[in-house]
């Protein structure tokens, strides 16, 4: 589930990328980079409402690539969430900068939905020859 789109034709330098980085039965991780408004979101809430709609329950959503987000844009992540917490699950949001936490303070919304700081760590692939356990063991 990837979805890229160009926002109204009068500001073609503004793009949108949505990406399903990883998923399997029950979780998704999907990474969102680009400009975030009410004109260039559907393809996020699309792709959001196709991992539910697949029964994904716990979703992580990658904000880091994003350089700009306003508040109607917030609608579909926010109706994203409700769905997921209706299916006891989670949808929590990642790699958020400043200019994003900003959006969620002033809207009210960094104390209704899940935020993370990043997940680098998590994210990365272990080297080769680094189990699981030997890498949980040396974070200690």
């Amino acid at each position: 589930m990837t979805a890229s789109t160009r926002s109204a034709p009068f500001a073609p330098d503004r793009e949108l990328a949505v990406d399903t980085v990883r998923f399997d039965r029950l979780h998704a991780l999907v990474k969102v980079r680009g400009e975030v408004d009410l004109a260039t979101a559907p393809p996020l809430w699309a792709v959001l409402e196709g991992h539910v709609a697949a029964g994904r329950r716990f979703l992580r959503l990658d904000l880091s690539g994003v350089t700009f987000l306003d508040a109607t844009a917030l609608s579909g992540i926010t109706r994203a969430h409700q769905d997921l917490l209706r299916r006891k699950g989670t949808l929590v949001i990642t790699g958020v900068r400043a200019l994003v936490a900003r959006v969620l303070r002033i809207t009210g919304l960094d104390e209704v939905l899940f935020v993370s700081g990043p997940r680098a760590d998590d994210d990365r692939p272990l080297p080769a020859g680094i189990s699981a356990v030997r890498a949980l063991r040396s974070r200690r």
